[in-house]
């Protein structure tokens, strides 16, 4: 569907109400893991886990930890780290990465079912339509 999408973006024809459709789409699954990530956080000042968000596009979802600013060490808790003048390695805490298979199974359907109805109303709107798995649940 993302190819027919471009194409009729590129030709002017660009269904932005479909887009938002899809986006909404990919923040409500989005918003299911944080709280999950959030619990999973080691917390000391509480600073990275408040940091934690959910954002989208209508590609994709993403979960956003840390700051630049507040908390730079939120890449280094989540993968571990290396300080070679001491030649101490910090045990990583996949705070991200290790709930998202928990939380799958809650996501996977409703965003497969959101997706397959943006798909139907696209073939509906513009008579292409590109549905990669399959409605059958």
């Amino acid at each position: 569907m993302a190819s027919s999408l471009q194409t009729l973006a590129r030709q002017g024809q660009g269904d932005t109400e479909l887009d938002k459709k899809m986006k909404a789409a990919s923040q409500a699954a989005a918003d299911k893991i944080v709280p999950h990530a959030k619990a999973a956080v080691p917390v000391i000042s509480g600073a990275l886990q408040r940091s934690i968000k959910s954002g989208a596009t209508r590609r994709y979802a993403r979960i956003i930890a840390g700051t630049p600013a507040r908390t730079p060490y939120a890449l280094a808790v989540h993968r571990g780290t290396y300080r070679p003048g001491s030649k101490v390695r910090t045990k990583a805490t996949k705070y991200i990465s290790s709930v998202i298979p928990k939380v799958w199974p809650e996501i996977i359907d409703e965003y497969v079912k959101a997706m397959n109805s943006i798909a139907r109303e696209f073939q509906k709107r513009h008579g292409v339509d590109r549905i990669l798995r399959g409605s059958s649940r």
